[in-house]
């Protein structure tokens, strides 16, 4: 997987007390055609302490120009801001 580290738009799933569950995110600069990507399955979470940053972490599957591809999407719990990670 390459690392991206772009900030993205999710949209999430919050229940009660756990933590929140993304279900699509879009991805694209200004200028750029956006494009809107439905997270198919999530195979594992985890959360994660870098520097202090406390952060979960979300390895995902999802069909992307008809290929089964790989990514992980990051949620930082300080500044509430969601990155692609890796893909």
């Amino acid at each position: 997987m390459k690392i991206i580290g772009d900030e993205i738009d999710v949209i999430v799933k919050f229940k009660r007390k756990n933590k929140p569950q993304p279900l699509k995110f879009s991805i694209g600069e200004e200028g750029e055609a956006i494009r809107v990507i439905r997270v198919d399955k999530i195979l594992y979470s985890e959360e994660e302490k870098l520097a202090g940053l406390r952060s979960y972490v979300y390895r995902c599957q999802s069909m992307i120009d008809g290929e089964e591809k790989l990514f992980e999407l990051k949620y930082y719990i300080q500044d509430c801001r969601w990155v692609l990670h890796k893909i």
